[in-house]
C-alpha cells in the first residue's frame, strides 16, 4: 500500500485541474500525475529511489502550462520511514 509523502495542485477545478502526489511503497516510490477531476486522465511513474521521484515531481510541474501552472503544496508531514531492505 502507498503513503501519500507530499501533495500539490495547481488550484485550478474541473478541466483545468492538474494533481501530482509523491507516493512511497513498501518497495519504492511512485508519483502519481492526474489531469482533470478525479475519473479524468491519470498516470503512474514507479522509482527505486526518492531522488528519482522527486526529480519527475519537478518535470510533472514545469509540463503544465504557464497559465495553469499556479502550484500549491497541499501536504506538509513528515514523510514515512524507509521500507526495510531484505
Amino acid at each position: 500500500m502507498a503513503a501519500l509523502v507530499e501533495q500539490w495542485h495547481n488550484r485550478k477545478w474541473g478541466i483545468a485541474r492538474r494533481k501530482i502526489d509523491l507516493l512511497r511503497t513498501p518497495t519504492g516510490w511512485q508519483v502519481r500525475g492526474r489531469r482533470g477531476s478525479s475519473d479524468d486522465r491519470e498516470v503512474i511513474h514507479y522509482f527505486d529511489n526518492e531522488d528519482d521521484a522527486r526529480a519527475m515531481v519537478d518535470a510533472m510541474k514545469q509540463a503544465v502550462p504557464p497559465q495553469l501552472a499556479t502550484w500549491a503544496k497541499v501536504t506538509d508531514r513528515e514523510p514515512p520511514p524507509a521500507a526495510p531492505r531484505h
